[in-house]
């Protein structure tokens, strides 16, 4: 009873348009006082001993760090690398985006951020190149997905907090399909753009695009340290100097490390930051935290209720008895999460159904990487379905345009999307292929 009574509250809270975080932490207190008692001293102490864990710490780096990138000029080399590659082929400012996009993701984790960042920029440099603002609003407000797919990522921070699943095998598990996708992408861009008849700019010579890497070697070096931290340099030896191998720091730590690299480099190499601005930007993203942080703890409630009454092992039981093939089951999750992005954000999405899902899909055989990676391509959907996809409302805000014109500017760029979704829920070798070789 406990159950239903809060599914039927979160619902009808949900409905009424309150926020996600107080609709699941009223509705799990109502519940619980109502069916199931528990003292509040033995509620803060389960709630405490789940948040206590220094893998969420990663989330608020990971925001400043891309927060640093975006004021410290590094988004702005990025793009001019990405510009200087791919630029002057048919569609190329559109391509150049996405490409962009996929530098800008490898080193932020965020989607909202790397949607703000880039297409604060190419968006009106597409404009200005002759591309309709249809085709500008639509490309950056999916490619900024990407943010979220390649790693590092904060949705798979918090999978792999919830399921304790490595973080450094999820992040690699997503390099793949961020890659393909990406790709995906690009291919759709240049088709789009010679469908509009908007011309090639102009060739940029050898001189030009070297000039354009070494201004963007700080940025890219970003990926590279991280890279080598998260997975460690390989064992050798070379006369008398001897390497062991292995990891040189955490994801969590990883993520400090990203966000101190990215402001010493706006503010001694670019200098484009000051101290002021710098205290600016971190005051700027403290809400955000704070937001992911209030949703993760009562999220975590309830979660804490589902397992009080036994919801996840009855659904694995309920599975396993079934005896349902893998890929009903993934088909199901893939129409749960995609009906659960319609009303709710990424973080929300992990938080609440990860506890249900992932028993069962272990219990079915199902690779938690695999899992993940589905997931995540899910998010990335929500993340551009109305009426409450962040991402349309940040490439609404750049472009000035209402946001059901952003709705229908997105929608060839959906088809790609889902049509990934498709090939990674499919297609599990895409996800574990690079895992397996690594680890």
């Amino acid at each position: 009873m406990a159950t239903i009574a809060a599914v039927t509250i979160f619902t009808l809270l949900t409905l009424l348009g309150l926020p996600i975080a107080v609709t699941l932490g009223a509705a799990t207190m109502v519940a619980l006082a109502l069916f199931d008692p528990i003292p509040l001293p033995l509620l803060g102490q389960k709630l405490l001993a789940n948040i206590d864990n220094t893998t969420l710490m990663a989330v608020p780096f990971f925001f400043l760090a891309a927060a640093f990138m975006e004021t410290g000029g590094i988004v702005r080399r990025l793009v001019g690398l990405a510009t200087a590659m791919v630029g002057h082929l048919r569609g190329g400012i559109g391509m150049t985006g996405v490409l962009a996009c996929m530098f800008f993701a490898a080193i932020s984790g965020s989607s909202g951020a790397t949607v703000a960042a880039v297409g604060g920029i190419m968006i009106p440099a597409m404009i200005a190149h002759g591309y309709s603002k249809r085709y500008a609003v639509g490309s950056m407000t999916t490619a900024g997905s990407l943010g979220i797919l390649i790693p590092p990522s904060i949705p798979m921070v918090l999978y792999g907090f919830l399921t304790e699943t490595s973080i450094p095998k999820l992040f690699v598990a997503g390099i793949l399909p961020g890659i393909v996708l990406g790709l995906m992408l690009m291919v759709l861009a240049r088709h789009l753009a010679i469908r509009e008849g908007v011309p090639p700019a102009p060739q940029q010579d050898w001189a030009e695009r070297r000039r354009a890497f070494v201004d963007a070697l700080p940025a890219l070096s970003l990926p590279a340290f991280l890279l080598v931290g998260i997975y460690g340099f390989p064992a050798f030896e070379l006369g008398p100097l001897k390497v062991t191998g292995g990891a040189i720091f955490t994801p969590t730590e990883a993520a400090v490390v990203c966000a101190a690299l990215s402001a010493i480099i706006g503010i001694f190499v670019y200098r484009e930051v000051t101290l002021p601005g710098l205290i600016r930007t971190m005051l700027d993203v403290t809400p955000r935290v704070g937001m992911i942080f209030w949703i993760t703890t009562n999220a975590i409630l309830f979660s804490f209720l589902l397992t009080q009454e036994g919801v996840p092992a009855a659904l694995s039981e309920w599975l396993v008895e079934m005896q349902m093939p893998q890929w009903l089951f993934l088909l199901l999750v893939n129409l749960v999460l995609i009906v659960a992005g319609i009303f709710m954000d990424g973080v929300p999405m992990i938080l609440l159904f990860m506890p249900m899902i992932f028993p069962a899909a272990v219990s079915l055989g199902i690779d938690p990487l695999h899992l993940c990676i589905i997931v995540v391509v899910n998010i990335e959907l929500a993340l551009i379905s109305p009426p409450v996809g962040i991402n349309l409302y940040v490439s609404s805000t750049i472009a000035r345009v209402p946001i059901h014109e952003v709705v229908v500017s997105c929608l060839p760029w959906v088809a790609v999307v889902a049509l990934m979704l498709v090939i990674v829920t499919y297609v599990p070798w895409l996800s574990t292929w690079l895992p397996g070789i690594l680890f």
